[in-house]
């Protein structure tokens, strides 16, 4: 197994000189300030797919160890509601309930908090075989959600309600006025048995400016603790600066205006990243790839930025590890390279004061 080694500072800055000496189109900004961890986003996260079943136990434990070891204190984990209620609403499936309490158990053992992304909807909750389905039924979806943060209450410390449900790939109605009874029904159901914890909403992709608008227009103020954000820009190769123009797709700068008197009181961005995977000249621009050397200076870049938002509280890289090998374009996102090396990006979000990551994950 590769041991993960974090980087030293002196380490860092000569790979930042030489990013920058490699036909970077504006300057570097010091590392202590592109950094920036001790800021309002307290919160650094990971995207980790630990319910997949191309993960065996030894993946798992090389990824989550690697984590570990670097500081960042949370991870983020989708889980699949048709993993816990596979046949109807009556009973929770014994082997999906084992399952999820074995990843989840993985995780707090290592000291990780885990934001849950709870999505994909049972054939009988929806009358349709397609897991995009939208519920019939949004209270069944929010008994669910209510009693697996009940059955997990130290384990997991935030809820994220489904997955950028703009997209027909993710959410079948992609409307947020179908959207919308779900977040509310969950609220409600999570907060009386968790008061405490974290409802956080979707994040649209590619920050969708009306798929917001339309969900605030169902009022849905009282209904969530955190605004999901998933902070990709339109061109996939596109550098972070970009981020603070109209349709760039990550411009987290305008939802923190847009929502600062509407009832958002903190902003979860719970995803973002860059691909390294190759470019395909016939994929959509989304889906160009860049280097390794300028996945770690955008991702730097992209922090120092969100930062500077007080309203950003949170923010989730996507993701854990490349696949290999690494060909489609979502399969370059990790910070880990397939054998679990540390690419570049990786020391980029390495918590360097772990006492102080440690103790915001704790707040």
């Amino acid at each position: 197994m590769w041991r993960v080694q974090t980087l030293r500072t002196a380490a860092v800055w000569l790979l930042f000189a030489l990013v920058a000496g490699c036909g970077a189109t504006a300057p570097d900004p010091p590392l202590h300030d592109t950094i920036a961890v001790e800021s309002p986003a307290a919160i650094r996260g990971l995207a980790y797919h630990g319910m997949w079943t191309s993960r065996d136990a030894q993946d798992r434990a090389e990824i989550l160890d690697a984590i570990a070891a670097a500081g960042i204190p949370w991870v983020r984990m989708d889980v699949g509601w048709t993993t816990l209620q596979p046949d109807g609403p009556a009973q929770f499936d014994p082997a999906g309930v084992a399952l999820l309490d074995e990843r989840l158990q993985e995780v707090s053992q290592r000291g990780l908090r885990a934001l849950v992304m709870f999505w994909w909807a049972p054939e009988w909750s929806s009358g349709t075989t397609d897991k995009r389905g939208v519920p019939s039924n949004p209270q069944d979806y929010a008994r669910a959600a209510a009693w697996m943060v009940a059955r997990w209450p130290t384990q997991i410390a935030a809820l994220q309600v489904w997955n950028e449900p703009n997209l027909p790939e993710f959410f079948a109605s992609t409307r947020p006025a179908d959207y919308a009874p779900l977040l509310t029904a969950t609220y409600d159901a999570v907060k009386a048995v968790r008061p405490d914890l974290t409802v956080v909403t979707a994040g649209p992709a590619h920050m969708d400016r009306g798929w917001y608008r339309g969900l605030y227009a169902q009022g849905v103020e009282e209904s969530f603790d955190a605004l999901g954000a998933h902070a990709y820009p339109v061109v996939g190769d596109a550098p972070p600066r970009v981020c603070r123009e109209d349709s760039s797709g990550c411009d987290v700068g305008w939802l923190a205006e847009y929502t600062r008197t509407r009832g958002a009181p903190a902003i979860w961005v719970t995803e973002m990243g860059w691909s390294t995977a190759p470019d395909d000249d016939t994929a959509p621009t989304w889906q160009r790839g860049v280097t390794e050397a300028q996945q770690a200076r955008y991702t730097a870049e992209m922090l120092s930025w969100l930062a500077k938002l007080p309203r950003v509280k949170a923010v989730f890289v996507y993701r854990d590890r490349d696949f290999e090998p690494v060909q489609a374009h979502l399969d370059g996102f990790g910070v880990l390279r397939a054998d679990t090396s540390p690419k570049p990006v990786f020391d980029v979000i390495t918590c360097p004061s772990r006492a102080a990551c440690r103790a915001d994950a704790r707040q």
